[in-house]
C-alpha cells in the first residue's frame, strides 16, 4: 500500500528538520571558531551553547537524516552507532551533575572560551540538555523497534525530548527562568531548545505510519481530527499566554483578571474549534451515508445478476449440451447405416463435424465448471492434502502409465479447504505437466513448505517449459500456447485453478523458461490448528 499525502508530507518534513538540526549545530560551531558570540548563543544577553552540544545535535541530525531512507529494512549500523555516541555524552554530563565527578566532558572543546565567565556562568551543558540528550540517544537506539502490540517506544523518549524543549521555549517566551533551567544553576541555550524541538519533530516525522503517528497521519476521520485539533491544541495557549503575559507586564489588568480572561478564551476558541470539527464529521459521516446506500443497492444489484448469470449458464449449458448430443449421435448413426455408400471426404467431413461438437461439449462443460466454483464449492474445512493428490493420481491413473510419468512427492500438510476443488487443482497442474512433456519421460515432484503463514505449494515438471513473456496469458480465460493439433483441450485448466485458489484466500504462479521444464505455485493459508 503506498504512502498517504500526510505521511508523505512528514517524510519530507523529517528530512528538513534533520538538516535544520545540523545547520543548527554547525552555526553554533562557526561561532565558536570565529568568535561570533550572535551565533553561539543567538543573542547577547543569553546562554550560549556548548561546542560539545553542537556537535552531538550535528550527529543526531545526520543520524535522523540517515534512519529516514527509504528501503532499509534492517537497522541502520551507522545510525546505532550515532546513537550510542549520543548517548554517551548526555550520560556522561548527567553523571558529572548527579554523582559528583568531574570530567570536564563539557570543556574537551574551546576549553578557555566554555570556562569564561558568562550571562549565566560558563557555558557548561546543562542537566535538562543533557537529558534531553540521553533521551535522544534512546530514542535513535529504539527507532524501529515495536512491540507485539504496535507500541514503540522510541516515541516515547521523542515526546518526552519535545515536551522538554518546549517547557524550554515557553520559559524563554515568558522569560520565566525556572523553565528553561530546569532547577539546575545553568539554564539550556535557547539555540538547544531549537535544537531538541527541531529533532523531536524529525524522530517523529521520521517513521510516519507507525505507532502514534499512524493515527495523526492515517486518512480515516479520526486522522483528520486530529491533523485538525492538534495544532490548535499547541497555539491556541502559547498565543492567549503570550498576550496574558504581555498585558500584565503593561499593566493593562491585574494577575487575576488576566487569568480570568486567559480561560475564558480557552473555552470560547476551543469551543469553537470542536464545533467547526464536529460540523465537518457530520458531513463527513453524511456522505458516507449516501455512499454506504449506493453501495449496497450497488451490491443487491450484482448479488441478482450474478444469480441471473449462474441459472443462465446451468440453462445454457443444458440446453446447448443437448442438441450437440443429439448431432453427435445422429452423426455416428448417420456413419454406422450408410456404411460404405460415404466416400473418404463425407467420412472426414463427418469426423470434423463430430470433432467440433465434441469439442463444444468440453468446452460448455468447463465453462460450467469455472462459474461454479464460488456458489458449488464446499465449506472450506481441514483438508488432507495427501489424500486430494492421491484422488488426483488415482484419476489420472491411465495418462501416468501411458506416458510412464515417475512422480515424488513430499509428505502434504493439512489445510483449510474444498476437498473436491483441491482436487481439481491437483489433477489439472499434474495433467499439464503429463501433457506437455518433452523429449524425456515426464518426472514430477510435488511438495510444500511453510512461508509467512501461509503453505506454500509446488507442481515441478521437466516438460518443455513456458516462455516468461507468455505468464500473463496462462491463467486468463480461453488462452492457448498451442494449436489443439499440437495439445488438445480448452485452454480453461489454469484459469479454473486460479479460481478455486483464489477462493481459498491464495495465488498461483509459474516460473520457468522455455525448454526447461515447468514450476507452478499456489498458496493457501495456514491455520494452526489445523496445518502438520
Amino acid at each position: 500500500m503506498g504512502d498517504t499525502a500526510s505521511q508523505q508530507f512528514l517524510m519530507r518534513l523529517s528530512r528538513r528538520a534533520s538538516v535544520a538540526v545540523i545547520l543548527v549545530g554547525s552555526l553554533v560551531l562557526i561561532g565558536w571558531l570565529f568568535h561570533v558570540p550572535v551565533l553561539k548563543s543567538g543573542g547577547a544577553t543569553l546562554m550560549a551553547m556548548n561546542p560539545v552540544t553542537a556537535v552531538l545535535f550535528i550527529v543526531a541530525g545526520a543520524a535522523v537524516l540517515r534512519a529516514g531512507r527509504r528501503g532499509r529494512k534492517r537497522p541502520d549500523k551507522m545510525v546505532l552507532i550515532f546513537a550510542v555516541v549520543i548517548l554517551i555524552g548526555g550520560l556522561a554530563k548527567v553523571v558529572e551533575c548527579c554523582g559528583g565527578v568531574d570530567l570536564n566532558f563539557d570543556q574537551w572543546l574551546f576549553h578557555k572560551g566554555v570556562s569564561a565567565a558568562g550571562s549565566f556562568g560558563t557555558a557548561e551543558i546543562a542537566m535538562n540538555t543533557a537529558l534531553s540528550f540521553v533521551c535522544c540517544g534512546m530514542a535513535l537506539l529504539l527507532l524501529d523497534v515495536q512491540t507485539s502490540r504496535g507500541f514503540r517506544p522510541a516515541q516515547v523518549f521523542l515526546v518526552i525530548v519535545g515536551l522538554m524543549a518546549l517547557l524550554a521555549l515557553i520559559g524563554y517566551g515568558y522569560r520565566v527562568l525556572p523553565l528553561y533551567s530546569f532547577g539546575s544553576r545553568l539554564p539550556m541555550a535557547l539555540n538547544s531548545a531549537i535544537g531538541f524541538e527541531l529533532f523531536a519533530v524529525a524522530g517523529m516525522s521520521a517513521r510516519p505510519s507507525r505507532g502514534l503517528m499512524m493515527v495523526i497521519t492515517s486518512d480515516t476521520t479520526g486522522g483528520s481530527m486530529a491533523r485538525r485539533l492538534l495544532p490548535a491544541a499547541i497555539f491556541i495557549p502559547l498565543i492567549l499566554g503570550a498576550l496574558l503575559f504581555s498585558g500584565e507586564k503593561h499593566g493593562l489588568f491585574a494577575m487575576e483578571l488576566g487569568i480570568s480572561l486567559f480561560a475564558f478564551a480557552n473555552i470560547v476558541l476551543f469551543a469553537g474549534v470542536i464545533w467547526w470539527n464536529a460540523k465537518l464529521l457530520v458531513w463527513a459521516e453524511e456522505e458516507r451515508l449516501k455512499t454506504m446506500e449506493k453501495l449496497k443497492r450497488t451490491t443487491i444489484d450484482l448479488e441478482r445478476s450474478n444469480t441471473e448469470l449462474q441459472q443462465f449458464a446451468y440453462v445454457a449449458s443444458h440446453d446447448l449440451t443437448e442438441p450437440l448430443r443429439m448431432v453427435v449421435s445422429y452423426l455416428e448413426l448417420l456413419t454406422s447405416r450408410a456404411g460404405g455408400k460415404l466416400g473418404e471426404e463425407e467420412r472426414e467431413f463427418i469426423g470434423y463435424a463430430v470433432d467440433g461438437a465434441r469439442r463444444m461439449q468440453g468446452l460448455i462443460h468447463d465453462l460450467l465448471a469455472y462459474a461454479r466454483v464460488d456458489t458449488r464449492g464446499r465449506p472450506l474445512e481441514p483438508t488432507d492434502c495427501e489424500r486430494v493428490m492421491a484422488s488426483a493420481l488415482v484419476n489420472l491413473k491411465v495418462a501416468i502409465e501411458e506416458s510412464h510419468t515417475v512422480i515424488e512427492h513430499e509428505r502434504l500438510p493439512t489445510v483449510q479447504g474444498d476437498t473436491v476443488q483441491l482436487t481439481q487443482v491437483f489433477q489439472n497442474l499434474i495433467g499439464n505437466a503429463i501433457k506437455f512433456h518433452g523429449e524425456a519421460e515426464p518426472r514430477i515432484g510435488i511438495g510444500a513448505k511453510r512461508e509467512n503463514g501461509e503453505w506454500v505449494f509446488h507442481v515441478t515438471d521437466n516438460g518443455i517449459g513456458i516462455d516468461p513473456k507468455n505468464f500473463p496469458r496462462i491463467f486468463v480465460l480461453f488462452q492457448r500456447l498451442h494449436t489443439r493439433q499440437e495439445y488438445p483441450g480448452t485452454g480453461m485448466g489454469l484459469a479454473i485453478c486460479k479460481k478455486i485458489i483464489e477462493r481459498h484466500g491464495g495465488r498461483i504462479w509459474a516460473e520457468s523458461k522455455l525448454g526447461e521444464g515447468a514450476t507452478f505455485f499456489f498458496t493457501i493459508p495456514a491455520k494452526d490448528e489445523t496445518s502438520t
